[in-house]
């Protein structure tokens, strides 16, 4: 009888023990999950036509296989219709861009980091885009009153569009290419219109030269 208790008394803390572990996981629920669909940034690229100018531009600059990749990417992606009003403003077609245009204009519109639109305050994003040029955020509304996010003062960020995600980073479509900036900081002192005075001074003292020495 007492052996039969103690078998008894076992099963029970086993099972308690089974219970408590499937309880306690860290694994979330399936429910939980978000919805994975294996699309690469690579794959939202290829399968929406209205992106197909960009997507030619990157395939042009040889970064379409580091987008095939896990890693964490944002892209900032500009329609068919921005990049032709682009190509236009240039007075050129899209196979009329060189490798190194391409590669430009892809690595200016990359950004090695994952960023939502939850996390772009005003000023400039913390990681440089993959050009090595900062992105400045800022914001405004669209003609539905919708809060939207802008780069550079250049492109909206589309608010139906975006934080798309794939598995390896996010995508936030916008209405027209970033143009590169070639500006360094005395440029950038100089056309800000409430630091004017800090600028004159700058060039009073001969400061302003030597800040424009590049590495």
């Amino acid at each position: 009888m007492v052996n039969r208790i103690k078998i008894q008394s076992s099963i029970i803390v086993v099972l308690i023990a089974l219970f408590c572990f499937s309880s306690c996981s860290d694994e979330p629920d399936q429910e939980n999950y978000y919805t994975f669909t294996g699309e690469m940034m690579s794959d939202y690229l290829n399968s929406r036509q209205e992106y197909s100018m960009f997507t030619s531009i990157v395939e042009k600059a040889g970064l379409m296989p580091q987008l095939s990749t896990y890693g964490h990417y944002t892209c900032f992606l500009p329609n068919d219709e921005a990049v032709e009003k682009y190509l236009m403003e240039r007075g050129i077609t899209i196979d009329q861009l060189t490798v190194e245009d391409c590669d430009t204009i892809a690595r200016t519109h990359l950004v090695k980091a994952i960023y939502s639109t939850f996390e772009m305050s005003d000023g400039v994003l913390p990681e440089m885009n993959m050009n090595d040029r900062p992105l400045k955020m800022s914001h405004g509304t669209n003609a539905d009153n919708n809060a939207i996010t802008i780069i550079n003062g250049q492109a909206e960020i589309a608010f139906e569009l975006q934080d798309d995600s794939v598995e390896n980073g996010i995508v936030q479509p916008i209405n027209a290419v970033l143009k590169t900036s070639t500006d360094l900081l005395p440029d950038l002192i100089k056309k800000n219109p409430k630091v004017q005075i800090f600028y004159d001074a700058l060039v009073a003292t001969g400061l302003m030269g030597k800040m424009n020495n590049y590495k």
